[in-house]
C-alpha cells in the first residue's frame, strides 16, 4: 500500500484547518516544565523514539507519555528545567515532523508531574544521556523537524492503531532496557497496580463507565475488557496504593443487580490493544487514560477534592454550574441514570462554580448514578466562556 493510499484512509485537514488548530492554545496556562505536543495529521507513526529526536536538542528530556485521542495523537513531554519547555513551546509550534504532515501544536501542560510505569514504545522515564540523536534539518516552507523516511512498514489499515508498533521488551540498540527499574520490581513484589474486576453487567458496563467508578481512588492509566470472560476486566491504577483502596472500598458493591468483586492482578501492567473489540453497547473494549482530563489526583488541589469511601446512597456532587433542583436531576434523566430524591447546595465562596450532595433511595441507585453521570459534560450558557462544565460526583460520608 502507498504512503498516498495510507493517508486517504485517515481524516486530514486541510492547511487552513491546521491553522485553526494552531491558534487554539490557551494563553492561561501557566509556565511549566512539561508540554503538551498535539501531532495534527499523524499520518506516519509517532512513538517514543520520534518525539525524542524533536525535543531532546532543546533541553533534558525527564520523562515522555504519548496517548491517543481520537484523529490526533498527543504526547506529554517533561524537561528538566521550565526554562527548556518555554523554549520548546516556542520553537517547536507550527513545525512539521515530516515535510507532508505531523504538524506540531505545542503549549504548556496541565500535570505537574508525569508517572511512568515502564519504558515502551509509547512511554518513557530516561536515566541517561543515552538517546538517539537527530539528523540535520532541511529548511522548507513550514519548518521541518526530522529529515528521514518516516516509519511506514508498521502502520495500521485504522486511525485507532496507525501509530503503533510492537513493543520491545528487550535490549534495544542504544543499550537501554525496557524491563522495569529494579525499584520499580520491587514495589510490585508488595503489590500490583492492577486490578481484575469480576461479574460486571457486560451490557451495561464499558471502559468509561468503570473508569467512572474507580477514578474516585486513583488515577487510571488503562482499561481493558476480556474477550473470552463475560464481565471481567483488567484495570491499570497509576500506582499500587490506589489500586488496593479501590479493592478495598468496592469489593462486594452491587451495580445493575451484580454484586461485583475486585483482586489485585499478577501482572504489572494493562497492554496496548491494537484491535479492540467491540462491547455489547457498541463501545470499545479497551482505552488508554493516560493524559485523560478526569483523572482527579494529578496535582494536590484537584486530590483534595476527593473522597475515598466506600459507596453509600449520598452522592457529593462538585464543578456545576448555578442551577435550580429541577436542571440538576434532569442531568442525570439525560442520562438514563437512576432519578435522586432530593438535592441539597452548598455554600461556596466561588462565582463560576458550586457544589452539594444529592441523595438516592438506596446504595446501589447512588452507585448505578455515578457509573453513568460522573464526569458529564454541562453546557456553559456564559457566552464568554466556550468550555462546557464537567460535573464530578463521588461518594459521600452523609
Amino acid at each position: 500500500m502507498s504512503q498516498f493510499e495510507l493517508k486517504r484512509r485517515f481524516e486530514i485537514l486541510s492547511f487552513e484547518e491546521v491553522e485553526k488548530e494552531l491558534e487554539k492554545v490557551n494563553p492561561a496556562l501557566k509556565e511549566n516544565n512539561i508540554i503538551l505536543i498535539t501531532v495534527l495529521n499523524p499520518i506516519y507513526c509517532i512513538n517514543v523514539d520520534i518525539i525524542v529526536k524533536v525535543c531532546k536538542n532543546i533541553g533534558k528530556v525527564m520523562k515522555i507519555v504519548i496517548f491517543e485521542r481520537g484523529q490526533v495523537v498527543h504526547a506529554l513531554v517533561e524537561y528538566k528545567e521550565t526554562e527548556s519547555a518555554v523554549e520548546a513551546k516556542k520553537s517547536l509550534h507550527g513545525c512539521n515532523i515530516y515535510s507532508d504532515g505531523c504538524t506540531l501544536k505545542v503549549e504548556f501542560a496541565r500535570q505537574e508531574r508525569l508517572n511512568v510505569t515502564r519504558n515502551d514504545e509509547m512511554t518513557w522515564d530516561f536515566s541517561d544521556d543515552k538517546i538517539i540523536t537527530n539528523k540535520d534539518r532541511e529548511k522548507q516552507s513550514r519548518k521541518v523537524l526530522l529529515n528521514e523516511d518516516p516509519i511506514t512498514d508498521k502502520l495500521q489499515s485504522t486511525p485507532k492503531n496507525r501509530m503503533y508498533e510492537e513493543p520491545w521488551y528487550g535490549e534495544r540498540e542504544n543499550g537501554r532496557n525496557t524491563t522495569y527499574n529494579s525499584g520499580y520490581e520491587e514495589k510490585r513484589r508488595r503489590s500490583s497496580q492492577v486490578l481484575m474486576v469480576y461479574n460486571l453487567d457486560a451490557e451495561r458496563f464499558n471502559c468509561k463507565r468503570l473508569f467512572n467508578l474507580l477514578c474516585l481512588y486513583g488515577n487510571i492509566v488503562r482499561i481493558n475488557f476480556i474477550r473470552n470472560k463475560e464481565g471481567c476486566a483488567m484495570v491499570e491504577f497509576e500506582d499500587p496504593e490506589a489500586a488496593m483502596e479501590a479493592a478495598e472500598k468496592l469489593n462486594d458493591c452491587m451495580i445493575f443487580g451484580n454484586i461485583i468483586t475486585l483482586e489485585e492482578s499478577r501482572k504489572g501492567y494493562v497492554e496496548e490493544i491494537r484491535n479492540p473489540y467491540e462491547l455489547p453497547d457498541g463501545e470499545k473494549s479497551f482505552e488508554n487514560f493516560i493524559g485523560d482530563k478526569n483523572n482527579r489526583f494529578s496535582t494536590p488541589k484537584q486530590a483534595a477534592k476527593n473522597r475515598k469511601v466506600q459507596p453509600t446512597k449520598t452522592l457529593h456532587f462538585y464543578n456545576v454550574p448555578k442551577m435550580d433542583d429541577d436542571s440538576l436531576m434532569d442531568v442525570f434523566t439525560d442520562q438514563h441514570a437512576p432519578f435522586p430524591t432530593s438535592v441539597s447546595w452548598f455554600e461556596t465562596s466561588s462565582a463560576k462554580t458550586f457544589t452539594g450532595i444529592v441523595e438516592f433511595d438506596t446504595c446501589e441507585e447512588a452507585s448505578e448514578s455515578l457509573v453513568i453521570a460522573n464526569n458529564t459534560e454541562i453546557e456553559n450558557e456564559d457566552s464568554n466562556e466556550k468550555r462546557p462544565y464537567i460535573m464530578k460526583l463521588c461518594f459521600s460520608r452523609n
